[in-house]
C-alpha cells in the first residue's frame, strides 16, 4: 500500500474514484446481468465501494482503479453463482467459464465506451420525462447518490425513489441494453440524449443548489458523455459536435465563474488570461466538424455564441454582431424569454444602453423573467452604467430578493456597494 501524493482521507479518495468508475461499473454489469437487475448490479457496486473502504483505511494501493473493478468483478461472480438458481440472468453466464470471462470482457476498459452508451440510450427513452431522463444519467452515469440528485434539483429524495423505480421498471422490459446502432427511433432518442445532457452541464455550470450553484464535476461529465457519443459512428452527427462545442467553452470559463469567496463574477470581470486555451481549440475544433451539413440545429446557434465569447479578447471587442444574428436564429427556432433577454444584452453593447434598457424593459411582462434574478440584475446594470444610481439600486435590491443562493445574492450586493463607491 501507499500513500497518494497530496491525499486526504481514504474515504475521500474512495468516494472520488467510485464516483468516477460509477458509470463504468454500473453499465458493464448491467450488460451483463441484464436490465432486470439493475438493482443487483448497483449491490455489487456497491460493495466495492465498502470493500475499498475498509481495505483502504491504513493507505491505498498502487492502482486503485484496478483494484476496484477487480473487488466489482469478484463480487459480480458470487453473486451470480448464489443467485442463479432464483433469478432470470442471461444465456452467456449458464458456466462457469463463461461466468468468469463474461465478467471478465465487460469490466475491461475497452467494453467502457460501449456500455456507458448503451445505457444511456436506454434510460433516455422518450417514453420517459426529461426529468427522469436527467435523474437516470445522474444516477448510472454519473454516480450521484439519490440525496445528492434530490439537492441538485430541490426536490426530496423520495421524488427522485420514485424517478429511479420508473426507469428501473422501464428497463425491465428491455430484456437486453440496447445496441444502439441498431435502435429504429435513433434520432428520437438521440434528441432525449442531448437534452438531457444539456441539463446535466447547466446543473453544473449555474445549479440550483443555492449551496453548491457550481459543480464542474458535472460539466466535465456532460463532456465525456457528449464525446462519448461522437466515438459511436451512429451518433457521430453535426448537432452532437456542436453541443461538445458548447460544453467545451463553458467549461473554459469556469475557473473564472466564482472568486475565491464563492461570489460569482460577471463576464465582463473575469480574468481571461485564466481561461482554458486548451479547452477552448477543443471547442473550436467540435465546432468545425459541426459545419458539415445541412440543418443549423440550436446546438449550433449556442455553441456559435459561447465561441464569439470565448476568443473575443474583451466585452468591448465581442464580436456582438455576429452574437445578436445568433440570437435572432435562435428565438426564431425555439422561442423563449431567456434567449429575448440575452439578445437585449447584447443590444446594449451594440447598439447603446437605450436600445437594450428599451428591449429589456418590453420583456417585463414575461412571467418567467419577473422571477428570475438576473432579468433584474441585467435592468440594474444598464442603469448602472448609464448613471442612474436610485434606478439600479431598485433592480439590485430586487434581484436580491429573488436570489437562489448565496453566490448570487453575494453578487447583487456587490454591485449595490459599487454604487456607493462611484
Amino acid at each position: 500500500m501507499t500513500e497518494a501524493p497530496g491525499a486526504h482521507s481514504p474515504a475521500e479518495l474512495v468516494e472520488d474514484l467510485f464516483r468516477r468508475e460509477h458509470a463504468h461499473l454500473v453499465s458493464a454489469l448491467v450488460r451483463v446481468l441484464g436490465p432486470s437487475n439493475i438493482p443487483l448490479a448497483e449491490d455489487v457496486v456497491h460493495d466495492a465501494l465498502v470493500s475499498a473502504m475498509q481495505a483502504w483505511r491504513f493507505g491505498l494501493p498502487r492502482d486503485p482503479k484496478a483494484w476496484i473493478i477487480r473487488a466489482a468483478h469478484n463480487r459480480a461472480i458470487d453473486i451470480i453463482r448464489r443467485e442463479q438458481r432464483h433469478r432470470s440472468f442471461l444465456p452467456e453466464l449458464a458456466t462457469t467459464t463463461a461466468l468468469t470471462d463474461t465478467i471478465e470482457a465487460a469490466l475491461a476498459p475497452a467494453a467502457e465506451a460501449a456500455g456507458e452508451l448503451a445505457m444511456m440510450f436506454a434510460v433516455c427513452d422518450p417514453k420517459l420525462s426529461r426529468e427522469t431522463h436527467v435523474t437516470l444519467i445522474l444516477r448510472w452515469l454519473c454516480g450521484l447518490s439519490p440525496r445528492e440528485i434530490g439537492q441538485a434539483f430541490l426536490v426530496d429524495t423520495q421524488t427522485i425513489d420514485r424517478r429511479l423505480h420508473r426507469g428501473r421498471g422501464h428497463l425491465r422490459e428491455l430484456g437486453r441494453l440496447p445496441d444502439v446502432d441498431d435502435l429504429p427511433d435513433l434520432d428520437t432518442r438521440l434528441g432525449s440524449v442531448l437534452r438531457s445532457l444539456y441539463l446535466l452541464f447547466n446543473e453544473g455550470y449555474h445549479g440550483s443548489n443555492p449551496q453548491d450553484p457550481v459543480r464542474p464535476f458535472l460539466c466535465d461529465d456532460a463532456l465525456r458523455l457528449t464525446e462519448l457519443l461522437l466515438d459511436a459512428r451512429a451518433t457521430a452527427r453535426p448537432e452532437v459536435h456542436a453541443l461538445a462545442a458548447l460544453f467545451s467553452f463553458g467549461t473554459a470559463r469556469l475557473s473564472t465563474r466564482m472568486d475565491e469567496h464563492g461570489v460569482f463574477v460577471p463576464l465582463e470581470d473575469q480574468d481571461r488570461s485564466r481561461w482554458d486555451r486548451a479547452r477552448i481549440e477543443r471547442g473550436l475544433i467540435h465546432l468545425a466538424h459541426a459545419a458539415t451539413g445541412d440543418r443549423m440545429s440550436r446546438w449550433h446557434l449556442e455553441a456559435g455564441i459561447a465561441c464569439e465569447h470565448a476568443i473575443a479578447p474583451s466585452v468591448r471587442e465581442t464580436n456582438w454582431d455576429r452574437i445578436i444574428g445568433f440570437y435572432q436564429l435562435l428565438a426564431e427556432q425555439s422561442p423563449n424569454p431567456i434567449v429575448a433577454l440575452n439578445r437585449a444584452l447584447a443590444v446594449a453593447e451594440r447598439d447603446g444602453l437605450e436600445e437594450g434598457r428599451r428591449e429589456l424593459v418590453a420583456l417585463a411582462a414575461e412571467p418567467k423573467l419577473s422571477r428570475y434574478p438576473f432579468y433584474w440584475a441585467a435592468l440594474a446594470d444598464l442603469e448602472r452604467r448609464a448613471g442612474r444610481h436610485t434606478a439600479a439600486r431598485e433592480q439590485y435590491e430586487h434581484a436580491i430578493a429573488l436570489a437562489r443562493s448565496t453566490a448570487e445574492r453575494a453578487a447583487f450586493e456587490r454591485r449595490i456597494e459599487s454604487l456607493r463607491i462611484s
